[in-house]
C-alpha cells in the first residue's frame, strides 16, 4: 500500500469498533513488522492514546458539562462522539461542532434536556476565543455614511460574535455549575434566554439579549440590509428602539469595520 493509503487505513482502524483493533485487517497487518508484542496490542495502545487525548481535549472545551454530569459521564459521551464523528482536519481547536446534536440523541443524557444547549453555549465560547482578529466598527464610521445609503447598508457581525437562543436559563445553569454546594439550583422550567457570546479583546464576554435585540442581530447575521432588518424587527416588536440598539452594540464593538467587510 502507498503511504497515504496506510495512513488512511490506520486512522480508520483507530476510530473503528474496538473489535477491529483486536483483529487487525490482513492488509494492515501485512504492512507492520512482527515483533514481541502482537500488532493488536500495539494498536490498542495507540487507540487508547488517540481517543484518550481527544477526550481530554473535549473535556477542556466543555467544562460546564463536566461540572453538571461528572468527568466519567462526559468522558464516555465524548468517546462515543469521537468514534461517531472523528475529526476531519488536523487542527482540533474547534473540534466538537455537532456535539450538541449528538447529545440530543445520546440515550443516557435524555433526562437532562438542557445539556445540548449548554454544549452549544460552550462551543460558542470556544469559537469566539479562537476567532480571527478583526476591527470593530466605530460610531464615526457609521456617521460617514450618507443618509440615503443607510437603508442599503449591511452591518456584518464580527467573526467572534455568536448568538444563542435557548428554551433554558443557560447562564444560570452555567453559574450554578461553578458555584459552591450551598447555591440553589436554577429552575430549568423558568424560561429560556438569548445571549451573545463574543471576544471584544483578549477574553470572551456574554451579553444577555432581549428578544428584539436577538432578532435584529440574527438578521444582521444573515446579512440583511439595515432598512429591511429594522422594518422586519419593528413588525414583530413595535416598541423596538433602533437608536438605543445601535448605540449599545456599537459601544460593545459588535460590528465589523467597513473596510474589513470582504
Amino acid at each position: 500500500m502507498r503511504l497515504n493509503e496506510v495512513q488512511r487505513r490506520f486512522k480508520d482502524v483507530m476510530l473503528d469498533h474496538p473489535d477491529v483493533v483486536a483483529n487487525p485487517p490482513a492488509d494492515l497487518d501485512a504492512v507492520f513488522e512482527s515483533g514481541d508484542i502482537p500488532l493488536s496490542k500495539r494498536l490498542k495502545i495507540y487507540r487508547n492514546n488517540i481517543v484518550g487525548s481527544m477526550s481530554d481535549m473535549m473535556l477542556a472545551t466543555f467544562p460546564t458539562l463536566e461540572k453538571l454530569v461528572g468527568k466519567e459521564f462526559l468522558e464516555g459521551m465524548a468517546r462515543s462522539f469521537i468514534l461517531a464523528q472523528p475529526p476531519k482536519q488536523g487542527g482540533l481547536n474547534l473540534y466538537g461542532i455537532g456535539f450538541a446534536e449528538f447529545i440530543e440523541g445520546f440515550e443516557p443524557a435524555k433526562g437532562l434536556p438542557y445539556l445540548p444547549d449548554i454544549a452549544r453555549f460552550e462551543l460558542a465560547m470556544n469559537a469566539a476565543y479562537y476567532a480571527k482578529d478583526d476591527e470593530a466598527l466605530a460610531a464615526e464610521d457609521l456617521a460617514s455614511v450618507a443618509p440615503e445609503q443607510l437603508g442599503a447598508l449591511v452591518l456584518r457581525l464580527r467573526d467572534s460574535v455568536h448568538l444563542l437562543a435557548s428554551d433554558y436559563p443557560v447562564t444560570a445553569i452555567r453559574d450554578f455549575a461553578f458555584s459552591d454546594q450551598s447555591a440553589t439550583a436554577p429552575d430549568i422550567d423558568s424560561g429560556g434566554e438569548a445571549v451573545m457570546v463574543f471576544r471584544p479583546a483578549l477574553s470572551c464576554e456574554i451579553v444577555p439579549l432581549h428578544a428584539d435585540e436577538y432578532h435584529m442581530l440574527r438578521l444582521f447575521q444573515d446579512e440583511q440590509p439595515l432598512g429591511d432588518a429594522v422594518e422586519a424587527t419593528m413588525a414583530l416588536y413595535p416598541d423596538f428602539d433602533f437608536q438605543a440598539f445601535l448605540q449599545k452594540f456599537i459601544s460593545l464593538e459588535t460590528f465589523m469595520a467597513f473596510h474589513t467587510n470582504l
